[in-house]
C-alpha cells in the first residue's frame, strides 16, 4: 500500500523544510498545510481500512518477518485519524499562542517530530521500530517540554525525561530477552510462534513483564503516573495539549496491541493485574484531582483518571469492552485536548492557573467558556456528548462481562469527575473575580481568533461525536472484532 508511509514521510519533509524557511510566519502557514495534508491523508487511510479490514506495506519488498512492515487495522487507522485531528487543531492554535520567537526556533519543527514518532507508532508492524518510533517522539516532547529553558520547565522536563528513560530501558531490555528467545520481532510472527508455544511463562513471561511497565509508565497508569501531573502543567499551554492528546495515549494504544496479540493466551495471570491498573488508576486520578487548585494541574490528574477507563476496558476482553475502550480513548484525546487549550486561553488573559485568584472568565469571554463547557463536561460524561457516550459503553460493557462491581466503580468515579469539571466552572468562569485582581480582569483581551478556530474544530468534535456515536460504535466493534481475532492479523502480514 502506497500510501500507508505517507503519515511517517510528511512530518520528515515538513522538518527539512521547516530547517530551510527562516520566517516564522511562513512557518506557521507551512505548519498549518501540511497538518492539513496529514489529516486528509488519514481521513483516506481510515475509509480504505473500513473497507478492505487491514492494509500493509512491506519496507524495500521484504517480505515479513524479515523486514520492516507498517500496517494499519481499524484500531491503528483511528488512532491516527484521532491524532491528525488532535494535531491540526493544536498546530492552528499555537500559531497564535506561542511567541514568535519559539516559532522562529523551530517550535513546529519538533511538534512534527512528535507527530511523526505517534503516527509510526500506531503503524509500526515489529516491536523493535515501535521502540524506536517511542523514541522519537520523546525526543520531540523532551525539547518541547524544556523550551524556554525557565526554571518550572526545567524542573518539569527532568522528571519527565527520567521516567520516560526508565520506561524505555524497561522496553527495550525486554525487547532484547524476546529476540534472544524467539530470534524475530515481527508482532505476527510472535503472535504465531506464541501461539504454538506452549512454555510461555517459563521463557518469555519476563519481557512481557518489562513491557507492560514500559508501557504503563509511558500510559501513566497506577503507580507509574507521578511524572505526569509534576511535569504537564510546566510546559506553554499549546504543548500541555498537545502532550494530553497524544503522548499517554501511544502508551496506551501498545498496551492494548501487545495484550491482545500475546498476553492473552495466559489472561488468568495478566487479566486481574490489567483490570486493577485500570481501577487504582481511575480512582487515585480523580480523587487526587479534586484536592487539586491549579487548572493545569487538576486536568492532568483526569488524565490518568481517564486512560484508567480505557484499560478496566481492554481488561474485559470482550468485543464490547474493547470497543468502548477504543471509543472512549478517541473521546478522551478530543476533549482533554480542548480542556487544555480553554487552561491557556486563561493563562493569557490572566498569567496565572491558580483557581484561588480566578474568575468571573465566562464574563469576560462568552465563546470561551461555552467551548470549555463542552470539554469538561463530556469528560463528566453528559449527555449529548461524547464523553456520556463512551462511559455508557464501559459501564455496559462491564455488565455484560459479570464486572458489575468494576462498572460501579466507573460510575462512582464519573461522579467525582463531574464534581471537578464542575469545580473548574465555578472557580475559574462563574465565581466573582477576587478584588485584587478585578483591574487585571477588566484589561483588554488579547488577539485570540485562532485560538478559538483550533478550540471550535475540538468542541464541534465532541459534539459530532456524542450525537453520531452509533456509527463510530459500529465501526470501533468491527476494530475491537479484529483485535480479538489474532489469527486473522498474523495471516494477513505474512501471507
Amino acid at each position: 500500500m502506497i500510501l500507508l508511509p505517507a503519515p511517517i514521510v510528511l512530518p520528515f519533509v515538513f522538518i527539512i523544510l521547516a530547517l530551510l524557511v527562516k520566517s516564522s510566519k511562513a512557518k506557521s502557514i507551512l505548519s498549518i498545510a501540511f497538518s492539513i495534508l496529514n489529516l486528509a491523508i488519514a481521513g483516506i487511510i481510515l475509509f480504505q481500512v473500513n473497507e478492505v479490514d487491514m492494509i500493509k506495506s512491506q519496507m524495500g519488498s521484504w517480505p515479513a518477518p524479515f523486514g520492516i512492515t507498517l500496517i494499519a487495522d481499524r484500531f491503528s487507522a483511528f488512532m491516527l485519524f484521532m491524532s491528525a485531528l488532535v494535531f491540526i487543531a493544536v498546530t492552528i492554535y499555537s500559531v497564535q499562542s506561542i511567541d514568535k520567537e519559539r516559532i522562529k526556533n523551530n517550535y513546529f519543527l519538533f511538534t512534527f517530530g512528535i507527530l511523526m514518532g505517534v503516527n509510526g507508532s500506531f503503524l509500526a508492524g515489529d516491536i523493535f521500530n515501535l521502540y524506536v518510533w517511542f523514541e522519537v517522539m520523546l525526543m520531540g516532547s523532551f525539547i518541547l517540554i524544556s523550551f524556554g529553558g525557565e526554571r518550572i520547565q526545567l524542573e518539569g522536563a527532568i522528571k519527565y525525561l527520567i521516567l520516560n528513560l526508565i520506561s524505555s530501558f524497561f522496553f527495550v531490555a525486554g525487547i532484547g530477552i524476546l529476540y534472544g528467545k524467539m530470534g524475530s520481532l515481527n508482532m505476527a510472527d510472535l503472535a504465531q510462534k506464541f501461539a504454538f508455544t506452549g512454555s510461555f511463562p517459563s521463557l518469555f513471561e519476563p519481557a512481557m513483564v518489562l513491557f507492560v511497565v514500559g508501557f504503563a509508565i509511558k500510559g501513566a497508569l497506577f503507580p507509574f503516573f507521578f511524572w505526569l501531573p509534576a511535569s504537564y502543567h510546566t510546559p506553554p499551554p499549546a504543548v500541555s495539549a498537545l502532550f494530553a492528546g497524544l503522548l499517554t495515549k501511544v502508551g496506551i494504544y501498545s498496551l492494548i496491541r501487545i495484550y491482545t496479540l500475546f498476553l492473552f493466551h495466559f489472561d488468568y495471570f495478566w487479566n486481574p493485574i490489567i483490570l486493577w491498573l485500570g481501577i487504582l488508576s481511575m480512582v487515585i486520578g480523580v480523587i487526587t484531582a479534586t484536592s487539586q487548585f491549579d487548572f493545569r494541574k487538576v486536568l492532568s490528574f483526569h488524565i490518568i483518571s481517564q486512560v484508567g477507563y480505557v484499560v478496566i476496558g481492554l481488561a474485559f476482553y470482550t468485543i464490547s469492552g474493547l470497543a468502548a475502550a477504543i471509543f472512549f480513548l478517541g473521546h478522551n484525546m478530543i476533549s482533554k485536548t480542548n480542556a487544555f487549550m480553554v487552561a491557556g486561553w486563561v493563562h493569557r488573559e490572566r498569567k496565572t492557573l491558580n483557581m484561588k485568584v480566578l474568575g468571573e472568565m465566562f464574563n469576560k469571554n462568552t465563546l470561551w467558556g461555552v467551548l470549555f463547557f463542552i470539554s469538561a463536561f463530556s469528560l463528566a460524561g453528559l449527555p449529548p456528548l461524547s464523553g456520556f457516550a463512551g462511559k455508557y459503553l464501559i459501564i455496559k460493557a462491564g455488565i455484560e462481562s459479570d464486572h458489575i462491581f468494576v462498572a460501579l466503580i466507573a460510575l462512582f468515579v464519573g461522579l467525582f469527575t463531574l464534581f471537578s469539571m464542575t469545580k473548574i466552572w465555578i472557580e475559574v468562569f462563574w465565581k466573582n473575580n477576587p478584588t485584587e485582581n478585578a483591574a487585571e480582569n477588566n484589561t483588554k483581551a488579547l488577539p485570540h481568533g485562532l485560538m478559538l478556530t483550533g478550540s471550535i474544530i475540538l468542541a464541534l468534535s465532541i459534539i459530532a461525536m456524542g450525537i453520531w456515536a452509533a456509527p463510530i460504535v459500529e465501526f470501533c466493534e468491527k476494530a475491537a472484532a479484529d483485535l480479538l481475532n489474532t489469527q486473522k492479523y498474523i495471516n494477513f502480514v505474512l501471507k
